[in-house]
Order: C-alpha cells, then structure tokens, then sequence
C-alpha cells in the first residue's frame, strides 16, 4: 500500500527579470509546503520552471483525491452562467 500524501494550498511568486513577478496558487505536496522553500514547477508545457519561492501556506489538508480541478470547476461556471454558450 502507498504512502497517503497530502497536500497544502499554497501562495507561491517568482521574481522575474525587469521587476515582473508572478503570482500563483496552487495544491502542492504538504512536504514542500514551508514558507520561504524555493520550488520548481511544471509550466504547463511540461517543462520545469525553477524559482517559485512559497510565500503563504493554507491551514487547508486535502488527501490527493480531494484536490478540486480548476478546468471542471471553470466549465461548470460557464455552463451555469451562460458564456459557454456560442455567441451570435
């Protein structure tokens, strides 16, 4: 049987050159979840992103399972409200 692992919403910025820094919030595992830990994460074309330093972590403890999925929860938005709809 695997290990239970869970995880932790977390604040995370990375400093950019030019003095642009980028925001983000996500789940991440709860054993990177301390605050000032530098991570690297997966962009969303696969490639690790290096520099995310973790500025807050939420008191919120969720099993893997129970982690919400943002796209299902942006559909169900838009499907309730109308934008999902064709425009004409």
């Amino acid at each position: 049987m695997s290990k239970q692992v869970f995880y932790r919403n977390c604040h995370l910025s990375n400093p950019q050159a030019g003095g642009r820094v980028l925001k983000l919030m996500s789940y991440i595992p709860e054993p990177y979840c301390v605050q000032g830990k530098v991570l690297k994460l997966r962009g969303e074309d696969g490639n690790w992103v290096d520099g995310w330093i973790v500025d807050v972590v939420g008191v919120d403890r969720r099993d893997g399972k129970h982690i919400p999925d943002s796209h299902d929860l942006i559909k169900a938005h838009r499907r309730t409200t109308g934008d999902a709809e064709p425009k004409g």
